[in-house]
């Protein structure tokens, strides 16, 4: 006779059932270090610091004096 676990699978501890089990412990572990390596590349896009130069500093605050001439209408 075979008994039912909660979710409607069979439960089996023959030597099927554990290579069963192993399986699907093997391919939830391949998917958590998945989403783990997904989560760890937000962070490190998140948390990357980025680096301007002083002339990057520069051309930008030059863009935004013509910017603002442009607006004024000057």
């Amino acid at each position: 006779e075979v008994e039912l676990s909660s979710d409607g699978s069979a439960i089996n501890t023959g030597p099927k059932g554990v290579i069963n089990d192993w399986r699907r412990f093997k391919q939830l572990e391949t998917e958590q270090r998945q989403e783990q390596r997904r989560e760890m590349e937000r962070l490190i896009k998140k948390l990357s610091m980025t680096c301007r130069s002083h002339l990057d500093e520069e051309a930008d605050k030059q863009k935004q004096k013509e910017l603002q001439e442009k607006i004024n209408g000057k």
